[in-house]
């Protein structure tokens, strides 16, 4: 144990670990920010759990006003007022200290740097080394031969700066320790409000103190300093003393260091654990545990797969089996048989499923261990250009020795990942089965993706990478892929990566993974989310099928498309001209807000402006101009951008994206793009092409079938408000709904107080608005906003609605009721969502709450709806797949609520009722699933 004592500058630390880690991704489930007392936590950890751990630890905190408040009542006025969330932090992270047994030293009338610098002098008289963890350099003025200063990475340099001598100072700041005071003198400290001397810069204060040593001597000797500054130095005089009397930290506070107090690692273990389970610092809590336990010495990696197995000691690091022989292969195929779960990973020349090749594949079966087969490395450097990660191709360059035929090992492997009865875990699991089903290897079952199950547990949790989790929920740091292949033009291909280099890497892959699967699946069932599990597991291969089958496109309507819309935009381009009185850039904020609102003054009170200063000329802007705007312009310019996003996003785009193999768009679902639940289409998006637009409406029509085969699309009919009724048990609602009632005209009828045949088209169009605002939280304010009822009107008409409907009335406030009581909401598949603004630990402000309202209101309705058509998919998939089907259709697209297939002509009215059928049938409602299915030869027929 070294022979020291580690002092912390509590607040310092706090604040850098509070912006040094990502807030969104530490907040509990019951709403407590946690990224601070992570860090705080991790940084003590380290230091107590070290192979050679400091033989005494402290921390230090403010506690408010000092003497230097008293001297100068604006010091530190400048400073910002510390952040609600790190705030409500503090009182965590000293409860963890304590629970820790490590001393906390606080002092009323000093700060923390004078606490920390008497502490480390007392230290110094009992020759015990010091070593200061801090974010301030004023600390500096501390190091001396027993006294060392940490300052942390980003204060200067990469990494955590350490000085333990004068010359360490100097190279740094220039002066040496005890010349520091003297030179805040002077420099002053902005973060402090400390003054100093206006006009007296760093560099010369430098040069001034390497001649006459101190404060003193550089004003003993004012006479020889340079004009330019001897003036600026006497005038500043008095503000250089009180600088001095503020900088210099004080050695002789009234606390005494107790040695005995500050031993390291004398804690209780159990309340430490419960404070971790509390604040849900998973990886810390194993780390913890792991700690307190018997270490058994780790043994060598085993030589082959037979002598793997008999390892059962879990270590840190993974060890490593190279298979790089028949022999080795086949012993490894017996062990793959008789595991119950295999972890699987890839590692491959790019990240194109239906192109990228095969380099190694990596798998393990027991926690520790981890199998490499490399199949493609080369033996020597021959660099093609593919794309960003500059990629070979195996068949340019000679494959390196040692490497086994990769339809030996699809071969060797088969057996196992293709049985029921071995479970099958990957993280990310698409991206790998994709590319092994098309190397004729279609991996079943998929029982569980690490990423959506870290996903399923924390949908708001952004930081899904399996690095990220083998961090946070292993404590395990895993290599970064930038160690191996390098950054920007010098990146080389994971195939040139040596197979000593690669093994490790890949084997800890597949290693971290199936230990996350150990963790994961416990804790999904705990939180009874087996179901939603299962459902997104088995939906793996169907978005995988649907990507590889992509869509056809009609390349020269899509020319004759842009040509039109390029016609439209001039057209519309100069009566803009026009109406400003000049030509413009049309597509610059700046220079259209200069138009709008400087010179042709179009009302601009209230409106927000963007970082350059310029008002806002968003579209919502441009949309609330519309009644105001006498010149027209604001809607033209609406008009501009619609035919402008959709020329550059989609007629342009997407023609370059057809697949050089395929002839197709293939667009990439994510299953974790949207907290509800819905799939997210990328790359591109197709579902959010327009069809409200003629021009919209257009490029559905370039979207087409093969020859001599059709599209089928299957529309869940007002689902949202189904789920309604079912979750609201609203009487009426569910009667509208049974009785296959114009739902939007029903509604209109029982608010209005009139027969159903006498609702007029904008009572209809009114109620429906409703319906679905109500399902998005929407209140009087935004219903008298968006339509022309005033605020009371509005208020009146929600009131006859929910008379109407008093089971919606009940369903909404019970919703909001119990996110706020238990911090989450659930869909009727047990999707959560949580909703930690919320809670009553919250710092949320009143409008992060409200949107936390509405969206806990809508998550059980849309994420119910996300549930069933994915549901939908898997039986549909299932039923087109089986060996038997008499069925050549495929799925294409998910839009919402939609669903888009491709099948032979003669096939397409039996695939229709088809999809019909299992769409229909998908969940069971209190009222009946509709689903309205048509057949057409383009995208856009389908809708006519």
């Amino acid at each position: 144990m070294a022979h020291k004592l580690v002092l912390i500058d509590g607040h310092a630390l706090a604040y850098r670990v509070f912006f040094g880690l990502p807030l969104e991704a530490f907040t509990t489930q019951s709403g407590e920010p946690t990224n601070a007392t992570f860090g705080f936590t991790r940084t003590l950890m380290d230091l107590m759990l070290a192979a050679d751990p400091p033989a005494y630890l402290a921390v230090s905190f403010d506690v408010g006003k000092t003497f230097r408040d008293e001297m100068f009542p604006e010091y530190k006025g400048t400073r910002e007022k510390m952040p609600d969330e790190l705030a409500v932090q503090i009182d965590r992270i000293k409860q963890i200290v304590a629970a820790l047994n490590i001393p906390i030293l606080e002092l009323d009338g000093y700060e923390a740097d004078d606490v920390l610098g008497t502490i480390a002098q007392q230290a110094k008289g009992l020759k015990v080394p010091v070593h200061i963890i801090t974010g301030d350099r004023d600390l500096l003025q501390l190091v001396d031969e027993n006294t060392t200063v940490e300052l942390p990475q980003g204060q200067w340099d990469k990494g955590p700066q350490v000085f333990d001598t004068a010359e360490s100072v100097i190279r740094k700041l220039g002066v040496r320790p005890n010349q520091v005071v003297d030179y805040k003198a002077i420099v002053g400290d902005t973060s402090d409000n400390i003054p100093g001397v206006k006009g007296v810069g760093e560099k010369t204060v430098v040069n001034l103190l390497a001649e006459y040593d101190t404060l003193e001597g550089i004003y003993a000797n004012l006479e020889a300093v340079p004009t330019r500054f001897r003036n600026k130095l006497a005038d500043g005089r008095a503000n250089a003393d009180l600088s001095y009397q503020l900088a210099k930290i004080a050695l002789d506070a009234p606390i005494t260091l107790d040695l005995e107090a500050c031993v390291t690692h004398e804690f209780e273990r159990e309340p430490v654990l419960a404070l971790f389970r509390e604040v849900e610092f998973r990886s810390l809590t194993r780390r913890l545990e792991e700690s307190t336990q018997p270490t058994t010495p780790t043994a060598p990696p085993p030589p082959d797969p037979a002598e793997a197995e008999e390892s059962a000691a879990v270590p840190k690091e993974t060890a490593v089996v190279l298979v790089q022989t028949a022999a080795a292969l086949q012993k490894l195929a017996a062990v793959l048989s008789a595991a119950p779960t295999i972890a699987f990973d890839l590692e491959t020349t790019g990240l194109d499923p239906l192109t990228a090749e095969i380099v190694g594949m990596a798998l393990a079966v027991q926690e520790g261990q981890g199998y490499y087969i490399p199949v493609g490395h080369l033996a020597a450097r021959g660099q093609v250009d593919q794309g960003q990660l500059q990629l070979f191709h195996q068949g340019q360059s000679q494959l390196a020795e040692n490497q086994l035929p990769l339809d030996d090992v699809l071969a060797a492997v088969r057996p196992a990942l293709t049985n029921p009865a071995i479970r099958k875990v990957a993280h990310n699991a698409k991206y790998d089965y994709a590319i092994l089903a098309r190397y004729g290897l279609p991996v079943a079952p998929i029982s569980f993706d690490t990423m959506l199950g870290e996903w399923l547990i924390n949908a708001s949790n952004k930081f899904l990478g399996l690095k990220d989790l083998a961090r946070e929920r292993l404590g395990v740091e895993m290599t970064e892929i930038t160690s191996l292949m390098g950054k920007g033009k010098e990146q080389i291909g994971f195939a040139e990566v040596d197979i000593a280099l690669a093994a490790p890497y890949a084997a800890a892959d597949a290693d971290m993974t199936l230990r996350l699967d150990g963790i994961l699946r416990p804790a999904l069932h705990q939180k009874g989310l087996d179901a939603i599990s299962q459902l997104e597991m088995e939906l793996i291969p169907v978005i995988a099928a649907m990507e590889k089958e992509g869509i056809g496109i009609d390349q020269a309507l899509f020319r004759e498309i842009g040509q039109r819309l390029d016609e439209q935009i001039q057209a519309i381009t100069q009566p803009i001209y026009t109406i400003a009185g000049r030509e413009f850039n049309l597509n610059s904020t700046q220079q259209l807000s200069d138009v709008l609102f400087k010179e042709l003054d179009l009302p601009h009170e209230r409106l927000r402006k963007t970082k350059s200063g310029h008002f806002s000329t968003a579209s919502d802007v441009l949309e609330n101009l519309i009644e105001q705007d006498e010149t027209g312009i604001a809607q033209k310019m609406l008009e501009y951008r619609e035919m402008q996003k959709l020329k550059s996003t989609y007629v342009d785009a997407l023609p370059t994206m057809i697949h050089p193999r395929t002839g197709r768009i293939h667009t990439s679902f994510s299953q974790i793009g949207a907290e509800t639940g819905r799939l997210a289409s990328s790359n591109p998006n197709l579902q959010n092409i327009p069809i409200r637009t003629e021009a919209g409406r257009q490029i559905r029509r370039g979207f087409v079938a093969r020859p001599g085969w059709l599209f089928v699309a299957a529309d869940y009919s007002q689902v949202e408000l189904r789920i309604l009724a079912h979750a609201s048990g609203d009487a009426a609602l569910i009667a509208a709904f049974q009785q296959d009632q114009d739902i939007h005209r029903a509604t209109a009828a029982a608010v209005f107080g009139i027969p159903v045949e006498k609702v007029t088209f904008e009572q209809r169009r009114f109620a429906k608005s409703v319906n679905f605002g109500l399902i998005y939280g929407m209140g009087a304010f935004r219903l008298a906003r968006d339509s022309e009822l005033t605020l009371a009107e509005a208020d009146e008409f929600i009131a006859a609605y929910f008379k109407q409907f008093p089971g919606i009335k009940g369903y909404l406030d019970g919703t909001k009721a119990l996110a706020a009581k238990q911090g989450y909401v659930e869909t009727l598949l047990g999707r959560r969502r949580y909703f930690p603004a919320l809670l009553p630990r919250s710092t949320a402000n009143h409008n992060e709450r409200a949107r936390a309202e509405r969206e806990a209101i809508n998550h059980p309705i849309q994420g119910t709806a996300a549930d069933i058509i994915k549901l939908a998919m898997v039986n549909i998939h299932r039923t087109l797949q089986d060996s038997e089907s008499p069925y050549h259709g495929r799925m294409l697209l998910q839009i919402h609520d939609e669903l888009i297939f491709e099948t032979p002509e003669d096939e397409a009215e039996a695939l229709r009722e088809l999809v019909v059928s299992l769409m229909s049938s998908a969940y069971t409602l209190r009222v009946p699933l509709k689903v309205e299915a048509s057949i057409g030869r383009s995208w856009y027929a389908l809708k006519e």
